[in-house]
């Protein structure tokens, strides 16, 4: 078998949580809006990509090639070191799980993140949607990723949600055991087109779709459809990556040879 053991992943990201939950509000801030940016130019690569595949095939295959494109914003991201507010359902989460850090760092980190994600959107999106910066025909493949989730109804919205959240917390523990840089890059790549080509309701992706349709005036989906969907967002990604995958990992570092109780080897000493 290749790649790191169950318990070094898990000790590592122990100590890189702790790390992480230290950090001043202003090291939050930049990182938070860094990801948020960086998400925005992968929106955008979609939006690029199906545009012009909308010119010589039906919607669908053009949403698919279009969603082959978005894991570059993930590389930027994993290689950059920018975060995510659903990137902070593993790591951080451990090393207050360890007890090496309180839940109220968590809980800081988490609105921070989330909200300089958004903010960091709302600006490169806001540049992109201006008139001669992008094509007609971007700008307007914009109002069906904007209304695939803008249209949802709340149960399919959370379902989904749940499923993005165990998508991206399962992404952040498959990037800690890769042992390389090519190897993050083609993990990213591939959980960006998992990710979207099914639209599945990740916070700050959604949020970023439904901003872009809006800003560009090719979205049919209302404010009112933008605040419901990331709140039905945010409440099935924590389900989906605490619940399930973080649940799971705990239980697997548990069942590993010489481990405690706490899912970290005790220390010499």
């Amino acid at each position: 078998m290749s790649g790191r053991a169950p318990e070094q992943i898990w000790e590592d990201g122990i100590d890189e949580g702790e790390r992480r939950l230290g950090r001043s509000a202003l090291g939050l801030a930049a990182t938070g809006f860094a990801g948020g940016a960086e998400v925005a130019f992968g929106i955008m690569m979609i939006a690029v990509v199906s545009g012009a595949v909308r010119t010589i095939a039906p919607e669908p295959i053009a949403h698919v090639a279009g969603a082959s494109v978005f894991g570059i914003a993930f590389v930027l991201i994993t290689l950059g070191r920018a975060e995510l507010f659903t990137e902070n359902f593993h790591i951080p989460v451990a090393a207050v799980y360890a007890r090496r850090s309180p839940g109220s760092a968590l809980l800081r980190m988490w609105v921070v993140t989330l909200v300089f994600n958004m903010l960091g959107l709302a600006v490169v999106l806001g540049l992109l949607s201006i008139h001669g910066v992008l094509e007609p025909g971007t700008l307007s493949a914009s109002g069906p990723l904007a209304d695939t989730y803008g249209s949802r109804g709340v149960l399919p919205a959370f379902a989904s949600a749940i499923v993005a959240g165990a998508v991206m917390t399962l992404f952040t523990w498959v990037v800690a055991a890769a042992e390389s840089v090519p190897s993050r890059v083609i993990v990213s790549l591939l959980i960006g087109f998992v990710l979207i080509a099914p639209s599945l309701n990740h916070a700050v992706v959604s949020f970023g779709e439904i901003i872009f349709g809006q800003f560009t005036g090719a979205a049919k989906s209302t404010s009112s459809d933008l605040w419901r969907n990331l709140g039905v967002a945010i409440a099935g990604n924590l389900v989906g990556g605490i619940g399930l995958v973080f649940a799971t990992r705990v239980a697997q570092v548990r069942g590993e040879p010489g481990t405690g109780d706490s899912g970290r080897r005790p220390r010499d000493g």
